[in-house]
């Protein structure tokens, strides 16, 4: 009951902070799509009329909107404790009974709902605007798209723990940031890159809505990979962040900004 209670409590904030700052929102909304806007003119630019620009828009579109709501949730777990240090609110948080993880993860729940919704509309924007119509079969996107945003919130919780040590790391936030284009764009190929935070789920969900493969039809040793690549960066994640915790409060740092 209590867990539904805080559920519910993460679904009302976010609500409120949709609904009080909505211009901020729409205006996020309207710079991502004119940055994609900007890519597509150039990629049309010098990849139109050849054989691979059907597929390789399809790559592009799919892609930017696995990069936007990676970006998404990375940012909800760093940049939330960054502002919660500066206004003052992160040890209130800390006294919850639910403990700063429960409530942070649930924040992502939540927060999730309101990403979805807005990559959705992103995403039919695209498609209408560069008449690429891409698979949506959301049987098999929903368990994909999971894997691909766990491990990427794994890093979030791991730079968050640094970040109640060392309070500023502002710069090395934005480099990862940045990073997590080359993260859902690395080709598997290679071998090692399929062990990135989301780059082997990142490749399924482009067969998928690329390539018109159900989730049935993937390798079985891929998905249950990516499974695995999930809950190990999950995992890695929260045991670092739990680490750091523990080395804050000990050394009196975990209010301080």
């Amino acid at each position: 009951m209590g867990n539904l209670v805080l559920l519910g409590a993460q679904f009302k904030r976010e609500f409120i902070y949709l609904k009080r700052y909505f211009f901020n929102f729409l205006g996020g909304f309207v710079t991502l799509y004119v940055v994609f806007l900007l890519i597509f003119f150039g990629f049309r630019g010098i990849a139109g009329g050849t054989e691979m620009y059907g597929a390789g828009l399809g790559n592009l579109i799919v892609g930017y909107v696995t990069w936007v709501l990676a970006m998404m949730i990375y940012q909800d777990v760093s940049y939330n404790l960054f502002n919660e240090a500066r206004e003052g609110i992160l040890e209130q948080l800390y006294m919850s009974p639910f403990g700063y993880v429960r409530v942070t993860s649930f924040r992502l729940i939540a927060g999730l709902v309101i990403h979805l919704s807005m990559s959705v509309v992103i995403l039919v924007a695209m498609m209408l605007s560069t008449g690429r119509y891409l698979n949506l079969d959301l049987i098999s996107l929903v368990p994909l798209v999971a894997m691909l945003l766990i491990p990427v919130a794994g890093l979030g919780f791991i730079l968050g723990g640094l970040q109640l040590l060392y309070k500023r790391i502002q710069s090395i936030l934005q480099v990862v940031q940045f990073l997590l284009v080359g993260v859902v764009a690395a080709p598997i190929g290679l071998g090692w890159t399929q062990f990135l935070p989301g780059t082997l789920a990142s490749h399924l969900v482009r067969e998928v809505m690329v390539n018109e493969i159900s989730f049935t039809s993937l390798p079985g040793n891929q998905s249950l990979l990516a499974l695995g690549i999930a809950l190990f960066y999950a995992l890695l994640g929260i045991g670092v962040f739990r680490f750091c915790e523990r080395r804050a409060m000990i050394s009196g740092r975990l209010g301080q900004f």
